[in-house]
């Protein structure tokens, strides 16, 4: 998502004495109508704002108080550069120094609108997320199967913390919270305190894989994990699930989900893909470049995209085929290439897949984005193939399914 620079906001950060930077987890295009977008890595919302802003705003790269940044400019001037910093607050752009002092007031009063001014998350996200009710009884339910007095549970990548605060609520003696983004950490662990539960949920502010081995002490013998994307294995969770299961995890125990299966069907969709040798071929005119090595690659290959698999509108033209079973309790390499064979349920054409998960959260709790099963806020990996395969009833279409960091499908 994008955000063009055109509404004023509320200031929240008018103190002349604030002293803020860049996120030096920012990265920007530049785009040719003197326009530049700003994106935080950890956070879906684009800045879209005009070079000559960026010019001024760009001084940020090291800390500068909002004060010293604004006295050189008229004042017509220095409202429109509050009006954007505040819009790349917002969109976890740019840092507030001191965000993260313990010294600061802690009173329920302060705690609020510490919170209310500071942290900036993807709100709507995780908002989406807890409203997603099959998600959230399955995992609820889980959790309470699993949870005895003696348990030491760690959540991984816990977000807002919800899955913990299950874990304590279930009598959990104590949580270890895992969650690398800082404000997101913050936040969850206010809202643990403001439930009654800060003295079992310990919030760990940290890329779970850059902890040392005893820094959870003692070991967890429940580790809660949900950082399934909508890529499924866009988020590493089979990297930081196995880093994790090894170095915290105590002996025997136990992993919620502990499996995760991933399925594959063919489908022919009302429309096929782009021309990606127009694309090709337009590259060339706007940098001056010829790309057409890059086409003869793309013809090869199908084109991944996410999408919601409707199966009013689209036609399912073979059964759902389990291509991969990923048990964490045993599994050794996150790597794997696996083939099958999709079966045509008659005759016609297959222009795309569709990939889609089952997770096992225990031996009776599964959890699916299905396109056949309640709907959840996850959708669907899509692959249109470079080229429609035209079938007949029966008729058997080998495949692979292959993940080296980035999962995708190629026709045999």
């Amino acid at each position: 998502m994008t955000v063009s620079a055109k509404t004023a906001p509320v200031h929240l950060i008018a103190d002349n004495a604030t002293r803020v930077r860049i996120s030096p987890d920012t990265y920007m295009k530049f785009e040719g109508d003197d326009h530049v977008s700003l994106q935080n890595v950890g956070c879906d919302q684009a800045l879209r704002i005009k070079y000559d802003i960026m010019l001024i705003i760009y001084e940020l790269i090291d800390w500068r108080s909002i004060g010293d940044l604004l006295a050189p400019w008229p004042l017509e001037d220095q409202t429109k550069i509050r009006d954007h910093l505040e819009m790349m607050l917002q969109a976890n752009i740019i840092q507030i120094a001191g965000l993260h002092d313990r010294d600061e007031d802690t009173s329920e009063s302060g705690l609020g609108s510490h919170l209310g001014k500071h942290i900036n998350i993807n709100s709507e996200n995780h908002l989406n997320m807890m409203k997603d009710h099959v998600r959230m009884v399955a995992y609820q339910r889980a959790i309470e199967r699993q949870v005895t007095p003696d348990t030491i549970a760690m959540d991984l990548g816990c977000g807002t913390g919800i899955l913990s605060l299950f874990a304590a609520r279930a009598g959990a003696k104590k949580v270890y919270a895992i969650e690398r983004n800082a404000h997101i950490a913050m936040l969850a662990e206010a809202i643990g305190q403001a439930n009654g539960y800060g003295e079992q949920i310990e919030v760990i502010s940290a890329p779970s894989n850059m902890l040392k081995a005893n820094r959870l002490t003692p070991k967890p013998d429940l580790m809660i994990s949900e950082i399934i994307g909508n890529g499924i294995l866009e988020e590493n969770i089979i990297e930081f699930t196995l880093d994790a299961r090894d170095r915290f995890l105590a002996p025997g125990g136990r992993m919620l989900p502990y499996q995760l299966d991933l399925h594959v069907f063919g489908f022919k969709a009302p429309t096929t893909g782009g021309d990606k040798a127009f694309e090709i071929r337009a590259l060339k005119d706007l940098y001056g470049f010829d790309f057409d090595l890059l086409s003869q690659v793309l013809q090869n290959k199908a084109t991944l995209k996410l999408d919601r698999y409707m199966p009013h509108v689209y036609k399912t033209m073979s059964a759902p085929v389990e291509v991969h079973r990923l048990d964490f309790r045993t599994l050794s390499s996150p790597v794997f290439t696996r083939q099958a064979e999709l079966v045509a349920l008659e005759d016609g054409e297959i222009t795309s897949l569709c990939a889609y998960f089952t997770a096992w959260l225990d031996e009776e709790t599964i959890l699916t984005n299905s396109p056949w099963a309640p709907q959840t806020h996850w959708t669907h990996l899509f692959f249109t193939l470079p080229k429609p395969i035209q079938v007949s009833e029966g008729q058997k279409i080998p495949f692979e399914m292959v993940y080296d960091g980035a999962l995708r499908v190629n026709i045999l």
